[in-house]
């Protein structure tokens, strides 16, 4: 059973291009029975591979002694194995009150930027995650009995980004056969018993029903439907963008002749719309089937029908055009803009192609922080949730040494025009703005002895010559304050 699960692994992860040679992967290891399945498999398929191994274990300070307990197996395991270890801890129920979201979501958010830290920090090319079928089987029927389109039902992907899941080729019951042949114990989170949370719900009942009773291939089948919805949607993704092609971007607004929509099939139109949409908005949360079906409408009403949607835009038909754009409210209304950042990430943020970069790496003490007015440093360990670069809002200040100061003050007295301040972006988390480029950064963020973890943010490169008049900074950066 062991060889056949690794030879089987090993073929997906080469059919699936998950890894490359002379790359280093960094597994996330609960200590639960599919991790450790997927560390030891790794780690037997690592000289095949000619890939280094290290694991990450993220304590969410929720089951007291029995999380410790958990830790210090996985810390073990790894020991054993001779795999470098890192613990990482987390307050998630405090981090759920504060973003008022779920247990479940506020524990998958943490462990997903520990992860991303982790591996900029330590130098590791992918991430390799332990879900496999009956995670997919899951995730497709929680997706489906709460309302999705086809992208939500496809459910988990082999990769994205530097993301890997060598394991979602086979099922928590041959994962189980595996570690027993070989004699490898694991840890049971007493939690995923409970029945409180829904997807322990369709677990326990739904899909445990379903093979009993329906069919014993249940989630087999089911993760195949998601995959077979994922090709799919792929397909649908590059149609889509092929009609996007067509739309014009001028001064914030997006641009489409309808007949580039009204023959194409309503599944290809409503998906159209809704990339539309989220490149008008810089963002695809809050559209849902509704506001995509109202903007798809539009192709076949009168000239002059418009539509509200949500960032402040609006949508219309203006003769043999569709618009979406941004509703005004006043002379000094704002183009509100939003991108959440993940680190590491590379976001372009002008229409001379400006790009922000961010990375994470370890601090090491004495080191020398850049003076370059492009490239900013701050302390990682001191930011609150979620990073976003965003244009101004009402009330944004900026900490100083003493007290802080009105975002817009400080752009009134760079003497940047109402029009830039408008559009310009800056750089935020939960609490507080880090960083208006150009202008200042924030001192509550700064390097300091009690720094680990250091977060990069360069722009144009982070070269003196880069970016020179593109409107972004352009006649400010040397008289930029602050570090």
């Amino acid at each position: 059973m062991q060889e056949k699960l690794t030879k089987k692994a090993e073929r997906f992860i080469r059919e699936q291009k998950l890894i490359e040679a002379g790359e280093r992967v960094l597994v996330g290891l609960s200590g639960g029975a599919d991790s450790v399945c997927l560390a030891a498999v790794l780690h037997e398929l690592s000289d095949t591979l000619s890939i280094r191994l290290g694991a990450f274990h993220v304590n969410h300070g929720i089951r007291g002694k029995e999380a410790d307990a958990d830790e210090a197996f996985s810390q073990k395991f790894c020991e054993t194995l001779g795999i470098d270890f890192y613990a990482v801890h987390e307050d998630v129920p405090l981090y759920a009150k504060e973003h008022r979201i779920g247990l479940e979501e506020a524990g998958r958010e943490l462990r997903y930027r520990a992860a991303e830290s982790l591996a900029a920090g330590k130098g590791y090319d992918k991430i390799a995650l332990a879900h496999q079928q009956n995670d997919v089987a899951e995730t497709f029927l929680f997706h489906l009995f709460r309302g999705s389109s086809v992208s939500g039902l496809s459910s988990i992907p082999a990769r994205r980004g530097n993301i890997i899941r060598p394991l979602l080729f086979c099922d928590r019951e041959e994962i189980e056969a595996y570690l027993k042949e070989k004699g490898l114990s694991f840890c049971v989170d007493a939690t995923n018993k409970e029945t409180e949370y829904t997807r322990n719900k369709i677990r326990h009942h739904v899909l445990s029903y379903a093979g009993n009773y329906v069919n014993e291939g249940a989630v087999r089948h089911t993760a195949e439907a998601a995959a077979e919805l994922g090709a799919l949607n792929e397909y649908l993704f590059a149609e889509a963008e092929e009609i996007c092609a067509q739309a014009q971007e001028l001064s914030g607004e997006v641009r489409i002749p309808v007949s580039a929509l009204e023959k194409k099939h309503r599944v290809l139109q409503d998906k159209a719309v809704h990339m539309l949409l989220t490149k008008a908005a810089g963002s695809a949360r809050d559209f849902t089937r509704a506001h995509v079906e109202a903007v798809r409408e539009l192709c076949f009403s009168q000239s002059g029908k418009q539509v509200s949607l949500p960032y402040g835009l609006t949508a219309g038909r203006n003769f043999e055009e569709l618009f979406i754009q941004r509703v005004q409210s006043g002379e000094d209304a704002a183009e509100e803009r939003e991108y959440l950042v993940r680190v590491p990430g590379e976001y372009c943020i002008g229409d001379a192609g400006e790009k922000i970069i961010f990375r994470c790496f370890p601090y090491k003490k004495n080191a020398e922080i850049p003076k370059n007015e492009y490239t900013k440093w701050f302390d990682y360990g001191k930011i609150k949730g979620t990073l976003r670069l965003r244009t101004r809002k009402e009330g944004d200040r900026i900490g100083m040494k003493q007290g802080s100061k009105s975002v817009k003050a400080l752009l009134i007295e760079k003497k940047i025009a109402r029009e830039e301040r408008k559009k310009r972006l800056l750089l935020a988390d939960d609490e507080q703005v880090l960083w208006v480029p150009g202008v200042r950064s924030c001192d509550n963020y700064r390097i300091d002895e009690a720094t680990k973890t250091v977060l990069e943010v360069r722009m144009n490169g982070g070269s003196e010559n880069e970016g020179r008049g593109k409107g972004t900074d352009s006649g400010s950066r040397n008289n930029e304050t602050g570090s």
